[in-house]
């Protein structure tokens, strides 16, 4: 019986060799808000993507594809394009947009045997999902960071206005799980609907309360208009954007930048200390040099970097699941000056706290 069960084995392994070696090209497929009022952090992960494949051979180049499609950031268009891909054998998802995308097509994964990895999202529920690997540290992480900084700065009357779906309520509950921690309530609560501009309860509702600080859970566009029509109540509060606002479209959206703090999972792309972060721009600049460098579009460019080299050093039994094993091996000095610490489901550790000045990002150190 040991004899027939371990040719049975034998005999999967080489069926997943010639099944998967046989392949003239790995498709990574990818469902992105490439439209849209979220349409400029589709685009950017997009961007990111290109410029670090760029650094590979043709050769290389010509075994794997990159598949991506439009969701508007609406989770049924999400499962569906999903769907598509798995028709299309898909052998890998790639850098999805949004927690409400990711979790209408988590069920599906899961029924698939389909590994998602670098997923644009810092939802806790993901750090426990055996089909999924997180890049990027999680929302929890971010919060954490700049409730700490708040109150070390005297800081305690703290708000949340938050997107009405997955991605807001991630933000909400992780916000009044902390702040209850430190024996503290939360001092405001508005909500507004996904891929709306309906603000004015969110604006009434937070206002009534006066919190000396708001963490927003929103989106980029959104956010700017309720600082700009915040302000107008009270001038002096200070407006906390975690990593899905970006940072980048914000500030260019806003005539005042101050009393903004803004919390990232990646260092500032312009830092010349940091050696991916020149490689970056230098190759932004060789391949688009008509496009400006956001840190959505640095993240995207470092997670795939890490994507490729596992696609490398991918050999038998060529499977998605030797690919993601190799990916959560990475070594840890692999990005040249970026630490990669994989634990809790995440290669990414370390958030970092920012304030707009001078036209550029200063960290808070």
């Amino acid at each position: 019986m040991k004899k027939i069960a371990a040719l049975s084995i034998l005999i999967i392994l080489i069926g997943f060799y010639y099944f998967n070696n046989s392949r003239k090209v790995y498709l990574i497929g990818s469902s992105l808000p490439l439209k849209g009022i979220m349409n400029e952090m589709g685009n950017t992960v997009r961007l990111g993507t290109d410029i670090s494949f760029d650094f590979y051979s043709d050769g290389f180049r010509k075994k794997i594809k990159y598949e991506f499609l439009d969701d508007k950031y609406e989770p049924k268009l999400t499962k569906e394009n999903i769907k598509k891909l798995y028709k299309q054998n898909v052998f890998l998802m790639y850098g999805i947009v949004g927690t409400p995308t990711v979790k209408e097509i988590l069920p599906f994964l899961n029924d698939n045997s389909i590994y998602l990895y670098a997923p644009f999202t810092g939802a806790e529920f993901l750090r426990k999902n055996r089909y999924v690997i997180n890049f990027r540290a999680s929302y929890k992480d971010e919060i954490k960071k700049i409730v700490k900084y708040l109150l070390k700065h005297n800081i305690k009357k703290i708000g949340v206005f938050y997107q009405n779906d997955e991605y807001g309520n991630e933000i909400y509950y992780q916000t009044y799980k902390i702040l209850k921690n430190r024996n503290l309530k939360l001092n405001g609560v508005g909500t507004y609907k996904r891929n709306t501009f309906f603000i004015t309860s969110a604006l009434n509702e937070i206002s009534h309360n006066r919190p000396q600080a708001i963490i927003m859970g929103s989106t980029s566009k959104v956010s700017a208009m309720f600082i700009e029509k915040y302000r107008k109540i009270d001038p002096k509060t200070v407006f906390c954007t975690i990593s899905f606002v970006n940072p980048d479209i914000l500030v260019k959206l806003l005539k005042n930048k101050k009393n903004i703090i803004f919390s990232e999972v990646v260092p500032y792309y312009n830092d010349k200390n940091i050696k991916e972060a020149v490689l970056f721009k230098k190759e932004l600049k060789k391949l688009y040099p008509e496009k400006q460098p956001t840190f959505f579009a640095f993240e995207a460019y470092l997670a795939n970097k890490i994507l490729l080299r596992a696609f490398e050093k991918l050999s038998f039994p060529y499977t998605p699941f030797h690919l993601i094993s190799i990916i959560k091996n990475t070594p840890k000095n692999f990005l040249q000056g970026i630490k990669i610490n994989y634990k809790n489901n995440q290669l990414l550790n370390k958030t970092y706290l920012y304030i707009y000045k001078n036209r550029q990002f200063k960290e808070i150190k």
